[in-house]
C-alpha cells in the first residue's frame, strides 16, 4: 500500500526536484514510513513507504542500481520469491526487497519480466543505458497505475490527484466516462473521469522513449485451457492446496493482520484457512490475526452475527464488531470523495470507511477480504442451458431438482428462466425485459447519452443476449475478465484502505487460483444445484457446516435505503433542488424528482441504485468543481 509517482520529460527538459517532491507529497497519506524522491535529467521518481512485510523494513525506494544502470520505484508484493531466487541467483532472505526481485527480473528478461512475476505490483523502471522507461501493472489489476501522456511529457502516479501537480495535465471532465458510469458499464479498462488521464490496464506494460510509446498485454487467461483430473477428490485437494497457498502468500506481514468477516462462504473460508495455517506453523503468531465485522442491532435482516460467531467459535482469532445501524451513506462524504478522486458504485463506502478506521486503530496494516469468490470460483451460470442443448436429460433434471430444493424455488420458474426464456425470439425477450426493467425509472438524459454515442436499451439487450448464448465456460471467462479487469472494485477499496495505512489483499484473485478455477469442468463448479461446489467440498472440516452449505448471502441494500432516508433526506432534497445547473445536463431532473419522491414513500419499483448514483455524482461534481 505504498505509492509511486514519476515524471519523464520526453522533450529533454530536466526534472526539478521540487516538482517530483510536490507530486510525492500529494500521496503522503499512503506512506507514513518514509518519503523519498530521485531525479536525473529528464526523469524523476517518487515513493511513499508503508511497511507491511519484514522485507519492506529494509527497502529503499526509489532504488538506483548503478551497476546495471536501472532505477526502480514500485508498490509491490512478490509471491514467488523462492522460484525467482533460483532463476536470478538471488539469496531469498529478509534483507532482499520485493522490488529488487522486480529490478533483477527486468535485467534478465527485459520487457517480458512481468509474466514471470507472481503477486500484486505496480512499478516503473528507468533504463539509463537505453534511455527507456518501462512500467507495468499486475495480472489482475490490484495495484493502481494512472498516467498522462503527450508528445512532451509522461506523468504517472498511484492516485490521480498526484498528476494534477503538473501544469500540463488538464483538469477536465470526461463526459463519456460519466455516461458509462451512469449506465453501469464497467467493461472499459482504462478510461477515467478526467480527460486524457488513463489507467494502465491490468496485465499490461507500457514502454516509453523520447520518440515512441507502446502498450502491450503480457498475460491473458487462456480461453481454451482445460484441466481434466482422474477423480473429484483430486480436484478438491488441488483446489485446497492452491487456495491455501494463495492465503498463505497474503499473510506475509510484520504487523497485525485483519480480515473482513461477513459470515459468508468466501470470507469465512479465508479466515478459517488462515487460522489453520497459523496453528500449524510455529513461526506464526495467532495473536496477529483479527477479524472485523459489521453488525446491525436494528436492521436485523442485514445482521450476520449467527454465521460470524460460528466461525469465531472454531478459531483463536481476535474479533471486533462495528455497530453500523446509524452510519449514513453520506457520512464523511467530502473526505471520502477527496480520497477517492472518482465516483464509485457502492453506497456503503462509509460503512467500509468505519471498518478500516477500526482496523487501523488496532495496528492492522494488511487486510484480507473474500472479494471475488463468487466470480472466480463460479456459480456455474448457463450450465443448465448446456445440459439442455446437449440432451443430458438425467443431469439436467438432477440440477433443476437440486437448484429448486436448495433455494426453495419453483421448478417451473427455473425451467422458464434458464431454459425457455433464453430461446425465445429476440423481439419477445426485449418486450418482456422492457416491462420487467421498468425503463420509466431510467432518468439519464437521452440527449446526453446520444451525444456520447450510447443507446442504453439496445446496449443492455445486446449484452444480455450475448451472455445468454454463452456456454457455461464462456460465461465464466466473461465474468472473470469483466470483473477483475476494471476499476470499480479494487480501486475504491484501495483508496479507502490507503487513507487508513492498510494494504488490501485478495486471495481469490491469485493468478494460480484464477487459472485453475476457470479450467476445470463446469460440473465441478455446479453440482446438485450447489454453486461454487468445489469450494464447498474443499472446505470440508475447515468451515462450520452452517456456512459451508449456506445458500444465500446477506443483501446489505436495506442499510443504504433505510439510512439514506433516515439521516439524509433534507440534505438530498437541497442537493436536488439547489444544484440543477450542475446535474441538469446529464439527467432528466423532473423524472428524477418523481422517482425520489417514490423512493421516499418506499415504492419497491423504484430504481434505488440509480438514485444513489445521481446523489453521489452530484456530490462529487459539487465537491471537485471540475470543468
Amino acid at each position: 500500500m505504498s505509492s509511486i509517482t514519476g515524471i519523464f520529460y520526453r522533450d529533454g527538459q530536466t526534472v526539478k526536484p521540487e516538482i517530483i517532491t510536490k507530486m510525492n507529497n500529494r500521496l503522503a497519506h499512503r506512506g507514513p514510513d518514509g518519503s523519498s524522491v530521485w531525479n536525473k535529467g529528464p526523469i524523476g521518481f517518487g515513493h511513499q513507504m508503508l511497511w507491511t512485510t519484514s522485507e519492506s523494513l529494509h527497502e529503499k525506494l526509489p532504488f538506483n542500481d548503478e551497476k546495471s544502470g536501472l532505477i526502480i520505484t514500485a508498490d509491490a508484493r512478490i509471491d514467488n520469491r523462492k522460484e525467482l531466487s533460483e532463476e536470478l541467483g538471488i539469496e531469498d532472505k529478509e534483507e532482499i526487497s520485493d522490488s529488487y526481485y522486480i529490478l533483477k527480473s527486468y535485467e534478465k528478461w527485459g520487457e517480458r519480466c512481468p509474466k514471470y512475476l507472481l503477486g500484486d505490483f505496480s512499478f516503473a523502471i528507468w533504463d539509463e543505458n537505453e534511455e527507456k522507461l518501462f512500467c507495468a501493472r499486475d495480472h489482475m489489476g490490484i495495484k493502481s497505475f494512472y498516467y498522462y501522456l503527450n508528445e512532451n511529457i509522461f506523468v504517472f502516479g498511484t492516485e490521480i490527484k498526484a498528476l494534477f501537480v503538473i501544469k500540463e495535465v488538464p483538469y477536465e471532465l470526461n463526459e463519456r466516462k460519466l455516461a458509462l458510469f451512469l449506465i453501469k458499464d464497467i467493461l472499459d479498462k482504462n478510461m477515467t473521469f478526467y480527460e486524457m488521464i488513463n489507467g494502465l490496464e491490468p496485465s499490461h506494460s507500457l514502454t516509453l522513449t523520447k520518440s515512441g510509446a507502446s502498450i502491450k498485454q503480457y498475460w491473458n487467461l487462456d480461453p481454451k485451457k482445460e484441466i481434466i483430473m482422474d477423480s473429484d477428490e483430486e480436484y478438491f485437494q488441488t483446489f485446497k492446496d492452491i487456495f491455501n497457498e494463495a492465503v498463505k502468500c497474503r499473510l506475509r506481514s510484520n504487523f497485525p493482520i485483519g480480515f473482513g468477516l461477513s459470515g459468508g462462504l468466501d470470507s469465512s473460508s479465508i479466515v478459517c484457512t488462515a487460522n489453520k495455517i497459523f496453528l500449524k506453523d510455529d513461526k506464526y503468531n495467532p495473536k496477529k490475526l483479527n477479524t472485523f465485522s459489521l453488525i446491525f442491532d436494528e436492521i436485523s435482516e442485514c445482521d450476520e452475527r449467527y454465521y460470524i460467531e460460528k466461525v469465531l467459535d472454531r478459531t483463536k482469532i481476535n474479533s471486533y464488531f462495528i455497530k453500523s445501524d446509524d452510519i449514513s451513506p453520506l457520512d464523511e462524504i467530502n473526505n471520502i470523495l477527496r480520497n477517492q478522486d472518482q465516483p464509485f458504485y457502492t453506497p456503503n463506502m462509509s460503512l467500509h470507511n468505519n471498518l478500516f478506521q477500526k482496523a487501523n486503530e488496532k495496528g492492522v496494516r494488511v487486510f484480507l477480504t473474500g472479494e471475488g469468490g463468487d466470480e472466480i470460483v463460479s456459480y456455474g451460470q448457463n450450465y443448465i442451458r448446456d445440459l439442455t442443448l446437449s440432451a443430458q436429460w438425467k443431469n439436467l433434471f438432477k440440477e433443476i431438482n437440486g437448484y429448486s430444493n436448495n433455494r426453495e424455488i419453483n421448478k417451473f420458474k427455473i425451467i422458464f428462466e434458464k431454459i425457455i426464456f433464453p430461446f425465445l425470439p429476440l423481439y419477445l425477450k426485449k418486450t418482456i425485459r422492457s416491462h420487467l426493467r421498468r425503463y420509466d425509472n431510467f432518468f439519464i438524459d437521452k440527449d446526453f447519452l446520444r451525444r456520447n454515442g450510447i443507446n442504453y436499451i439496445n446496449r443492455v439487450n445486446n449484452e444480455i443476449n450475448k451472455m445468454e448464448n454463452f456456454t457455461s465456460k464462456e460465461f465464466h471467462y466473461y465474468v472473470i475478465n469483466s470483473f477483475s479487469h476494471h476499476s470499480a472494485v479494487f480501486e475504491p477499496f484501495d483508496r479507502i484502505c490507503g487513507i487508513n495505512s492498510i494494504e488490501p489483499r485478495y486471495p481469490f484473485f491469485d493468478k494460480r487460483l484464477v487459472e485453475f478455477c476457470y479450467a476445470i469442468p463446469t460440473e465441478i463448479k455446479l453440482r446438485f444445484g450447489w454453486d461454487r461446489y468445489i469450494l464447498r467440498l474443499a472446505m470440508n472440516n475447515v468451515l462450520p457446516k452452517e456456512i459451508q452449505w449456506r445458500v444465500r448471502k446477506t443483501d446489505f441494500s436495506p442499510v443504504y435505503k433505510r439510512n439514506l432516508l433516515l439521516f439524509e433526506k433534507d440534505k438530498i432534497e437541497k442537493l436536488i433542488y439547489n444544484n440543477n445547473e450542475i446535474i441538469g445536463e446529464y439527467i432528466d431532473l423532473e423524472k428524477f424528482k418523481i422517482c425520489f419522491k417514490k423512493f421516499k414513500n418506499n415504492n419497491k419499483n423504484v430504481n434505488s441504485s440509480g438514485i444513489w448514483l445521481i446523489i453521489l455524482l452530484l456530490s462529487w461534481l459539487k465537491f471537485t468543481k471540475i470543468k
